[in-house]
């Protein structure tokens, strides 16, 4: 990656539903950990659009990602219409580099007290409130099968920041 063989290249993927403490946690982990946040960009504004998204996405190094399309496209696909337009070798790509993945669990939070973001449309927000809980199971069993560290609001963020730090040392070695 990043043009050189044999490059580290640091990449760390916080996903969770809406007002589940990701952009607080990024902040932190970001500061702690020298890294570039890279917010949401939202839901795909077109098939072509979210895809060149990902590829752009791809040739970032030293990033803390809140949600990454290939991770937050393929749960929310599942309730919206239009479905996932990200490509199979795209999100293939995505899980071979092996970034560091954080699941932010939201439990029954809902969206009371949500922190609406520019891309934060009004059907956006209406497919979450019809389909919380499905979404909030489709999150939990991806973080079963993926996710290497569980944060929910109220736990010790600079022990899961500590943690994650020597996580990423080690990955180095």
């Amino acid at each position: 990656f990043n043009g050189q063989p044999g490059a580290i290249r640091k990449m760390i993927v916080i996903e969770g539903m809406d007002n589940s403490g990701k952009s607080t946690l990024a902040v932190q982990m970001a500061e702690y950990m020298e890294l570039i946040v890279q917010e949401s960009e939202g839901p795909p504004k077109s098939d072509k659009e979210i895809n060149a998204r990902v590829d752009r996405y791809e040739k970032m190094t030293d990033r803390l990602f809140v949600r990454h399309p290939c991770i937050s496209n393929a749960i929310y696909g599942q309730v919206r219409a239009e479905g996932n337009p990200i490509t199979d070798g795209r999100t293939m790509l995505f899980y071979d580099a092996r970034p560091t993945l954080i699941y932010c669990d939201a439990g029954q939070r809902g969206l009371g007290s949500h922190v609406e973001k520019a891309h934060d449309t009004k059907k956006h927000l209406k497919d979450i409130e019809d389909n919380y809980n499905k979404l909030l199971y489709l999150y939990r069993q991806w973080a079963a099968e993926h996710a290497h560290f569980v944060y929910r609001i109220g736990d010790d963020v600079e022990q899961l920041i500590a943690t994650v730090y020597f996580y990423e040392q080690y990955k180095k070695a």
